[in-house]
């Protein structure tokens, strides 16, 4: 049987473990062989694809589809775009596609590509035991990545703060200081940790906040339901809650063992992934 190789986009950062370790990939492609690429941000990712003579695959990680359905620069300012209408039709010939929700499956499906979603989890599930405990003033955890707060949708925690004081409203990633009015005791900003404090802060709580509205499937979704959790996603998965019910959270006595169960039906089944 042939190893699938794996081409991790440089732009992607750091996840809970690694493509090896989860998926038994190995991480430098081999001309003739199968290779799945994650991640497609910009033009040189694109060039390694098309270059790629075995087998193709493509997992895209969310805003890498933005990038692309803008066309890939070729300068550094952006002024010279390529359109990507021609790649699309490239892709969607040559190449198996993955993508993690079905937002992301319509925004590819707008230039041809079909894709199939499958969520991903770079974490060993068996890490992650149900641990979910009910709480009368329950505690919400979200992050930010590279201090792009209103990406992230930080700029709506404050007035979900305000409509919601029985929760606590917890975040993390932030390296530059993110500001709100200071009448909000039920904000607290843990700034930058390591993965192993965080999560051992967040397990302990009622579930994670996803403000995205494009995105691919987070990894803290992914622990939530894990963990038994009620997580709450701008992006619908099944067994989560809307952000309009974020205020059922104090009444649910019980773990989601259903988000769980189907999370674990879904994830990471990959035609690369050789630990399923």
């Amino acid at each position: 049987e042939i190893k699938w190789t794996c081409r991790y986009a440089p732009s992607l950062g750091e996840l809970e473990d690694t493509p090896e370790n989860i998926w038994g990939t190995d991480i430098v492609p081999i001309a003739d062989q199968p290779c799945v690429f994650f991640g497609l941000y910009g033009f040189p990712d694109f060039f390694s694809l098309w270059r790629h003579k075995g087998q193709k695959a493509i997992l895209w990680a969310g805003t890498d589809i933005i990038h692309f359905l803008n066309g890939y620069w070729l300068d550094d300012k952006g002024s010279i775009k390529m359109s990507p209408k021609p790649l699309a039709t490239w892709i969607n010939k040559n190449c198996e596609n993955y993508v993690e929700n079905e937002v992301e499956q319509k925004a590819l499906m707008t230039l041809g590509i079909e894709s199939k979603v499958v969520p991903s989890f770079l974490g060993r599930v068996e890490d992650y035991e149900v641990c979910y405990k009910e709480s009368k003033k329950p505690k919400l955890y979200t992050s930010v990545s590279g201090n792009n707060f209103k990406q992230y949708g930080w700029d709506k925690i404050p007035k979900l703060a305000q409509d919601n004081p029985d929760i606590e409203f917890h975040l993390y990633g932030n390296t530059e200081p993110f500001s709100f009015p200071s009448e909000f005791k039920n904000i607290i900003i843990h700034g930058r940790v390591s993965k192993e404090q965080m999560n051992e802060e967040i397990q302990k709580m009622q579930g994670a906040l996803r403000l995205t509205e494009f995105d691919g499937f987070s990894e803290i979704i992914a622990k939530s339901l894990l963990w038994g959790q009620w997580p709450i996603s701008l992006i619908f998965y099944p067994n989560t809650l809307r952000i309009e019910s974020i205020g059922a959270l104090k009444d649910l006595k019980e773990p989601n063992i259903k988000g769980r169960e189907w999370l674990l039906s879904v994830v990471n089944k990959y035609p690369w992934n050789i630990n399923i």
